[in-house]
């Protein structure tokens, strides 16, 4: 499947320090090489670090701070798989705001791998995997199983295709 659905798109990628470097990575390059505009959304100001398996990671320069995004600047908005990040967005009164944003308005969300636990924090249901389900879809909602996010991407793709001529508000 082509991915042409995010060309010149702006996709928010929420995260706090201690997401999951590998992934981040892996959706950097799947989101340039597909034409999206990739921007870092951080509780943290000027950088934020990633965990590289034992220890942290390389620090990424932040777009803009959870506490001044709004939801209406971006077509999209993906949170990386990554315990120790989602711990502290979950703890974060401005991620939930911006969750509960993109969910109200119906705006393309994928969470990745373990990140499903920031649904806990908007009182979303965590959609229920099939046997052989790598990602499922629940509406604009697309949440992956494990890290490996392909399928999900896919997933999300095919969301934004069935959202891009309505306007949005937030």
């Amino acid at each position: 499947m082509r991915m042409s659905n995010f060309a010149g798109k702006t996709v928010g990628l929420m995260v706090a320090g201690g997401f999951d470097e590998a992934t981040f990575v892996a959706v950097q390059k799947a989101m340039l090489t597909v034409g999206a505009k990739l921007k870092i959304i951080s509780r943290d100001v000027g950088l934020t670090n990633a965990w590289n398996g034992t220890g942290w990671g390389m620090s990424y320069p932040v777009d803009s701070t959870l506490s001044t995004t709004l939801a209406v600047d971006y077509d999209a908005l993906i949170v990386p798989h990554g315990s120790r990040h989602i711990e502290k967005l979950s703890n974060e009164v401005h991620a939930k705001r911006i969750l509960r944003a993109f969910l109200r308005e119906e705006m393309p969300v994928m969470i990745i791998g373990d990140a499903i636990a920031i649904l806990d924090i908007v009182d979303v249901a965590r959609p229920e995997f099939g046997e052989d389900e790598a990602a499922v879809r629940v509406e604009n909602l697309v949440v992956t199983k494990d890290v490996s996010f392909s399928d999900g991407l896919e997933l999300l793709n095919s969301v934004m295709l069935n959202g891009q001529d309505e306007s949005r508000a937030a």
